[in-house]
């Protein structure tokens, strides 16, 4: 009998020592790893104890989770789905079986909205396999695998993050600058939003060239910082063309060393930075591009 809830398992890969995928290196970063996504059937896909939960769930989504720490940081990844369709008994456990589809790129949930939430609901994935319906993050779980292609998820997300960075920036396009300090404040309290897009756009990393900085927070994403090329109290807006995501070193380079700029555009910054020409494509190399 189908039904609509959604359930999860959890896959320690620490205390496991393998990935729930056969044939995938453990010493791998999870970021690295290409999964088969083809969609299969009849497939065995969990082990657990809970026959009377499994009976329940015939007809669900189920979502593999999965724990490897990385960088001495415990990250979260959804791993696969599958619908819930029938279940063998062993002497032991209960194997679980259905259709679905490993991702092909597993997706860190820890920065997601409300997973810390999410995670102590589940008793911080100590409870094993359970329904888990009444929480609103198995909508965000599920909002990744409806109508799945990954690549498409991701398009869809940069779409919508373009579409919200360029209402956002022509908002602050409209606002006259004035150099009283509580209008400089406002004005930067109100671009926060425009910051927070911006990062997510990049993927959380600096845009100066080959610059491969990695500062984890206690939620796995790399720490990046935006700053302005014309500072807010000098007449500078936070927009398109003045702002650039930098890592922290960056960042104080380009506010307190010698800094000469060639080009500075929607598209282009271009400069001299302590006596080293540099070039930032806005438009390409994991950066932001509003049309």
């Amino acid at each position: 009998m189908a039904n609509n809830n959604f359930y999860i398992q959890y896959h320690n890969a620490d205390k496991l020592k393998c990935f729930p995928t056969k044939n995938v290196d453990f010493n791998s970063l999870v970021s690295d790893i290409n999964l088969d996504d083809t969609e299969k059937e009849d497939e065995l896909w969990i082990y657990t104890t809970k026959k009377k939960t499994v009976e329940k769930s015939i007809g669900s989504r189920c979502f593999l989770i999965v724990g490897k720490t990385e960088n001495k940081i415990k990250n979260y990844y959804l791993w696969c789905h599958f619908k819930i369709e029938n279940y063998e008994e062993t002497p032991y456990d209960v194997m679980i079986k259905g259709s679905g589809q490993d991702l092909k790129k597993p997706i860190l949930l820890n920065n997601l909205h409300e997973f810390d939430s999410f995670k102590k609901f589940c008793g911080n994935f100590g409870i094993g396999f359970q329904n888990i319906s009444n929480h609103d993050f198995s909508q965000t779980l599920y909002s990744y695998i409806n109508e799945i292609k990954l690549d498409h998820i991701l398009l869809d997300r940069k779409i919508f993050l373009e579409k919200e960075i360029h209402q956002l920036n022509n908002i602050i396009l409209s606002i006259e600058t004035e150099r009283k300090m509580q209008v400089v404040e406002r004005v930067i309290r109100d671009d926060r939003k425009l910051v927070n897009l911006l990062k997510e756009y990049v993927d959380y990393k600096c845009q100066f060239p080959d610059c491969d900085s990695h500062i984890p927070d206690k939620n796995g994403v790399n720490y990046v910082e935006v700053a302005h090329i014309k500072a807010v109290a000098k007449g500078g807006k936070s927009v398109i063309g003045n702002l650039i995501v930098l890592c922290p070193n960056h960042h104080k380079e380009f506010d307190l060393g010698v800094r000469n700029i060639f080009i500075q555009n929607t598209d282009m910054i271009s400069g001299l930075l302590n006596g080293k020409n540099f070039e930032i494509n806005l438009a390409y190399n994991y950066s932001y591009k509003i049309k």
